[in-house]
């Protein structure tokens, strides 16, 4: 009994540190190792418990990520807590060097953390983006996996680089961002695409399915058949596919058909040797149909009278329909055009004595049927 009270003797030294100061550590490592297993067999199995009474999955992926990394925290915990008893019977140099070994195993846990919850992050995502709106966000959440492994890791380098090379955060960072610029140039046109996609996305553009042009039709006159991040894929009406990258898409001038809210309709009737009573009444007639059919847009339409060309009297028809579907557009055009071959019967005018101009916007495709057509 003397000889245990008489190792506890703050006096006594052991390879130059009291006894009391190694038995504080030996109890502190015993009790960290113990509070280490009650937490993997204990703790972890009532969290995993709460969790399988919960409806989502994510909280049981984020508790097995946890695990590990918190298990080394604690013993990390404990071992700094060692360090901090022995501070004073240390050589400074050896205290030093394992207070940054610590702060190295510290950030390492971390960003083992940070890289195992790179699938529970994104699966969290996944759930915010399908309640979204815009498809930016489902092209951009395949990468976030990487995005935030790769986070990870750099922070990982520096900090080894820091305490291996003994290079300092600042200059690294520096050393990184000097590379970003370098890579940024080198990678210019790819970064340009991406942005490309993002103002496609933020400003609204189109989207798939829409009849597009670019700059009047010189570059693409087609529909949207899928938005990348590097370029977006049209097909033509000749059902040929071209691929535009997106950062031609952002600097041209865009006119998207698909959101117009009414179609146009456009023609010229030159009528050959018509007297100025027969061409009021023809006028009057014309506008009194358009006024009155239903399907036709009152915002805004004309019938009017324009020029002489040659014997003939060049009457232009200018209308819109309220449908945009082709379908649709095509019979409201048809039965105003059954009206008025009708109205120049009524007023005597023989067929061979006109010709007709259609003016209007149809694209080569409009004439081709589609499965949702018929």
């Amino acid at each position: 009994m003397i000889d245990a009270l008489d190792f506890f003797n703050h006096d006594k030294l052991i390879i130059g540190i009291p006894s009391g100061t190694l038995f504080a550590v030996a109890v502190v490592i015993s009790i960290t190792l113990l509070f280490r297993r009650m937490f993997s067999h204990l703790l972890i199995k009532y969290l995993k418990k709460l969790a399988l009474r919960t409806n989502t999955q994510l909280d049981d992926a984020l508790i097995q990520v946890l695990e590990g990394p918190l298990g080394l925290l604690i013993l990390l915990g404990g071992i700094a807590l060692c360090r901090m008893i022995l501070v004073g019977h240390i050589d400074p140099r050896l205290d030093h060097t394992l207070q940054t070994f610590l702060q190295f195993c510290f950030v390492m846990v971390i960003c083992w953390f940070v890289f195992r919850s790179a699938e529970v992050f994104r699966a969290f995502l996944e759930k915010i983006v399908r309640r979204t709106n815009t498809d930016l966000d489902d092209h951009l959440l395949p990468y976030t996996t990487t995005v935030v492994k790769s986070i990870a890791v750099i922070i990982a380098l520096i900090k080894g680089a820091e305490v291996f090379l003994g290079m300092s955060a600042a200059s690294l960072i520096g050393l990184l961002g000097g590379m970003g610029i370098t890579l940024g140039l080198v990678f210019k046109d790819i970064l340009a695409n991406w942005f490309g996609c993002a103002i496609i996305y933020v400003d609204d553009l189109f989207h798939e399915g829409d009849w597009v042009q670019l700059d009047d039709g010189k570059i693409i006159d087609s529909d949207v058949e899928s938005i990348g991040i590097r370029s977006t894929k049209f097909r033509n009406f000749d059902k040929t596919v071209s691929i535009v990258p997106n950062a031609v898409i952002a600097q041209s001038v865009i006119k998207n058909w698909s959101r117009m809210y009414k179609r146009r309709v456009q023609y010229s009737f030159k009528i050959d040797g018509l007297s100025s009573e027969k061409l009021e009444a023809v006028l009057t007639g014309i506008r009194r149909l358009v006024q009155s059919d239903e399907d036709i847009h009152q915002e805004f339409h004309m019938v009017n009278f324009r020029e002489f060309e040659g014997n003939a009297r060049v009457i232009r028809l200018y209308y819109f329909t309220k449908t945009t579907l082709w379908k649709e557009h095509e019979q409201v055009r048809e039965n105003i055009n059954l009206k008025i071959l009708k109205l120049f019967e009524q007023e005597g005018i023989e067929r061979l004595a006109y010709t007709i101009v259609d003016l209007s916007d149809d694209r080569p495709g409009d004439f081709e049927i589609k499965k949702g057509d018929i």
